[in-house]
């Protein structure tokens, strides 16, 4: 039996050319999780981060932090997010159609958080019910939901107590499988999971066990209601 310990990605940058990196918030955010660790004593056997930058960022920020840095931070593309981007562009025909009343040029819709966030929404919901797109999609939800499995279970491996770094989408994966949750609630669950927040699962012969959601105490301490963030 091992724990695995998934943590979100810190604060991106929403709207920017280049979402993927940190915003300062987010390297604030990731560097105070480290810090809460080092205080309480947390330690890992093993760590891992996706391949994408706001994931190592984050996992190097708080590892620093935390004073005790396993031996190498394993990066695995099993725990990369989806596409986000080309879902966008496979699916933004089908929902300008259904939704004709959206906004969905790029300098409206990004600035529009409700508005995005019900766009965002019905793209997702699309790509988990399969529904037939107008561009390709690289990868479909089940072959998505099996590569996050597949990095679970090979965290899990490494180590009785093991950390993760990684993005909402594989988090609402776990959430699913150890819940058995349909598509529709996993999805609502996953616009709830705050950024640089910390979810526990353990991991046995029976699959995964949830232990902890949405853990932002780290965050709480600071008392500043600006690092609690969703996007």
């Amino acid at each position: 039996m091992s724990t695995l310990v998934l943590v979100r990605h810190g604060q991106a940058s929403f709207g920017a050319r280049n979402y993927d990196q940190l915003s300062a918030l987010g390297e604030r955010q990731s560097v105070l999780l480290g810090e809460h660790w080092q205080r309480c004593g947390l330690g890992f056997e093993a760590a891992f981060s996706g391949t994408m930058q706001r994931q190592r960022v984050t996992a190097e920020r708080a590892l620093a932090a935390s004073e005790s840095v396993p031996a190498g931070l394993r990066i695995e593309r099993a725990f990369n997010e989806f596409d986000h981007e080309g879902l966008i562009r496979a699916y933004l025909p089908v929902i300008a159609r259904e939704q004709p009343d959206l906004r969905l040029e790029p300098q409206h819709l990004f600035s529009d958080p409700p508005a995005f966030q019900r766009f965002f929404t019905a793209v997702i919901a699309s790509w988990m019910s399969d529904r037939p797109a107008e561009g390709p999609v690289a990868e479909p939800w089940a072959v998505f939901r099996a590569r996050c499995l597949q990095g679970f279970a090979t965290a899990a491996a490494a180590g009785e107590r093991v950390v993760a770094f990684t993005s909402g989408g594989v988090i609402m994966a776990a959430l699913q499988q150890a819940l058995g949750l349909e598509d529709a609630v996993a999805l609502r669950l996953n616009w709830r999971i705050f950024n640089a927040s910390v979810h526990v699962f353990s991991v046995g012969p029976g699959g995964l066990a949830l232990l902890g959601f949405n853990d932002v105490a780290h965050l709480q301490q600071g008392r500043d209601a600006q690092l609690l963030t969703r996007r």
